[in-house]
C-alpha cells in the first residue's frame, strides 16, 4: 500500500534535545489529536516521502496516530464522518434550561435583553414532556442538565423545584443525572454551593470574572454600576475552604473574557488566585469576547494578538502551579448542541432553541433560531430539521474555510452561527499550535510544570 503524509498534521521546529541523541521535533496529528516527539531523521524521511526507508517500529507508530495514511484516502470525508457518527450514536442527552431572563450585572458587552421573566411552574409539565419525548426516540444513558443563560441563580426556585423531577425522569428511564451551573457568582453564597452539589445534582461550576478588580470593575458591574469582583472572589475563597469542597473537589472553573481593553488584567487575575492558593482547586480560562448579537467583537484583539498573549498566560499559569491543561488539543467531534439532534435549550419564555447564543437577545427574536414554544407546540412537533444540524455536511460539500483547514479535526469548525454571520470562528490554537506544542515538549522534560495527563501525551521518540 502506499502512504503519503497525512494533511492533518504539523510538526514544530526542530528542538534541542537533552538526552545528547541530537534534535527532535513535536509531530502532532489532528485526525487522532496525538502527539509524539520524532528524531531529525525520521523528519527528513517523512518530508521527501521516503517511507519504505521507515523502520517497521516508526511506521506503526505513525499508522497509529495517523501522521501517515493511504494515498488514495479522502481525508476530509474521513474526519466529517467519523464526527457524524459520534453525533449519531452519542449515548447522552443534553438539555440547557435557563430558569430566569433576569440579571444582575449590566456587562457591556453582552447582547441579551434581561427582564425579570421567569419560568412559570405551569410549564414544568411541558419541560418534562419535552425531554420525555427524546427518550422516547432514543435510549439515552445519561440526562445532562446545564443552567445557564441571564443569571440561573436568580432563578434559584426554578432550579430547586424542576430538579427533583428531571432526577425522576432520568431515572424512570434508567439513565444517570448530572448538572453543571455557569454562574456570575455573585449569589453563590457557600451555603447556595452546597446546596447545588448535595440536593440539586450540580457537579461542575462555571464562574467569570473577567480580570482582576480594577478590570473586572469596570465590565461586570451590577446594573446600577456597583462594583462586584471583591464579593465573587470572597464567594470564591468561602467556598474553596469548605470541607465539603475539599471533599468533594468539584469542578470550579474561572472563565476570563478577553478584549482589548482588558487584556492587561489576566496576568494580574492568575497571580491574585495563586496568591491565595487556588491554583489546585480551580481551573483557569481565558476566552476571547466574541459577537452576542452585537458589535461585542469589535472590540476584540486579532486573533493572532490573542493567540500570542495567550502562551504568556499559559507559562505565567505553569510557573505558578495552575494544572495547565489542553496544550494539545484532543479531538472535538461534536462543536455544540447545534449541531446535534436532539440537545436543545429552553428559556424562561418557553422557547426552544439548539443554540445557546440566542435567548434573550432581541436581534434573534423572528430569526429561524427559535425551534418552537412549549406554550403552543405539542412536544413531538417542534421544528425539524433544525438550523445547523448540517454543519457537518456543509464542511465537508461547500469548500469553505474549515474544509481546507489542518485543524479541523481538533476544531470542528468551532461555532457554526458565527461563520453564518461572517465573523470567523477560528480558535487560538489555530494561531500558536506550535508554541503549545513546544511548552508539551519542555513540560514533559521537567521544564515547567504540567500535568500527568499532558505528560502522558507527549512522551514516545520514534
Amino acid at each position: 500500500m502506499r502512504f503519503i503524509r497525512s494533511y492533518y498534521s504539523l510538526v514544530t521546529d526542530s528542538l534541542g534535545n537533552s538526552s545528547g541523541e541530537g534534535p527532535v521535533r513535536v509531530l502532532y496529528s489532528t485526525r487522532t489529536g496525538k502527539a509524539v516527539t520524532i528524531k531529525e531523521s525520521l523528519h527528513k524521511k517523512m518530508e521527501s516521502g521516503d517511507f519504505d526507508d521507515i523502520g517497521p517500529a516508526d511506521l506503526q507508530r505513525l499508522l497509529e496516530i495517523e501522521a501517515i495514511v493511504p494515498a488514495d484516502e479522502n481525508e476530509l470525508e474521513t474526519v466529517i464522518n467519523r464526527n457524524l457518527s459520534e453525533l449519531e450514536d452519542s449515548d447522552t442527552l443534553s438539555f440547557i434550561i435557563q430558569p430566569t431572563a433576569n440579571c444582575q450585572l449590566g456587562c457591556d458587552y453582552c447582547g441579551q435583553l434581561h427582564t425579570k421573566k421567569q419560568i412559570d411552574p405551569s410549564f414544568y409539565s411541558n419541560i418534562l414532556a419535552r425531554i420525555e419525548e427524546k427518550f422516547k426516540i432514543q435510549k439515552y444513558k445519561n440526562l445532562r442538565i446545564s443552567w445557564f443563560g441571564s443569571e440561573p441563580l436568580m432563578g434559584w426556585r426554578n432550579i430547586q423545584e424542576l430538579t427533583p423531577l428531571l432526577r425522576s425522569l432520568a431515572a424512570r428511564h434508567q439513565a444517570s443525572y448530572g448538572a453543571a451551573i455557569v454562574t456570575n457568582g455573585l449569589s453563590l453564597k457557600p451555603g447556595i454551593f452546597e446546596s447545588l452539589v448535595n440536593e440539586f445534582g450540580i457537579d461542575a461550576i462555571e464562574i467569570t470574572l473577567d480580570g482582576s478588580a480594577f478590570w473586572h470593575d469596570k465590565r461586570r458591574h451590577t446594573k446600577e454600576g456597583g462594583a462586584t469582583f471583591d464579593l465573587i472572589f470572597r464567594n470564591l475563597l468561602e467556598i474553596c475552604a469548605l470541607d465539603s469542597f475539599a471533599g468533594r473537589r468539584i469542578p470550579i472553573s474561572i472563565r476570563c473574557n478577553v478584549d482589548a481593553r482588558n487584556q492587561e488584567g489576566v496576568l494580574p487575575l492568575i497571580r491574585q488566585l495563586a496568591a491565595h492558593g487556588l491554583q489546585r482547586r480551580i481551573s483557569f480560562y481565558p476566552c476571547p469576547i466574541h459577537s452576542w448579537g452585537n458589535d461585542a467583537h469589535t472590540l476584540s484583539l486579532t486573533k493572532e494578538a490573542y493567540a500570542d498573549l495567550e502562551i504568556g498566560w499559559i507559562i505565567e499559569m505553569a510557573a505558578l502551579g495552575f494544572p495547565v491543561t489542553g496544550l494539545i488539543p484532543g479531538l472535538k467531534k461534536s462543536v455544540c448542541i447545534a449541531v446535534t439532534k436532539d440537545a436543545e435549550v429552553i428559556d424562561a419564555n418557553g422557547n426552544i432553541f439548539n443554540c445557546t447564543e440566542v435567548p434573550y437577545v432581541p436581534v434573534y427574536e423572528n430569526s429561524g433560531y427559535v425551534l418552537g414554544n412549549l406554550r403552543d407546540t405539542p412536544p413531538a412537533g417542534i421544528s425539524n430539521p433544525r438550523v445547523f444540524q448540517d454543519w457537518n455536511t456543509k464542511v465537508l460539500t461547500d469548500n469553505n474555510t474549515c474544509s481546507t483547514c489542518r485543524m479541523l479535526p481538533v476544531c470542528g469548525g468551532m461555532c457554526p452561527k458565527s461563520w453564518e454571520e461572517n465573523l470567523p470562528a477560528c480558535p487560538s490554537n489555530k494561531f500558536n499550535i506550535k508554541d503549545k506544542l513546544v511548552l508539551a515538549y519542555l513540560y514533559t522534560r521537567g521544564m515547567l510544570t504540567t500535568t500527568e495527563e499532558e505528560s502522558i501525551l507527549v512522551n514516545q521518540e520514534i
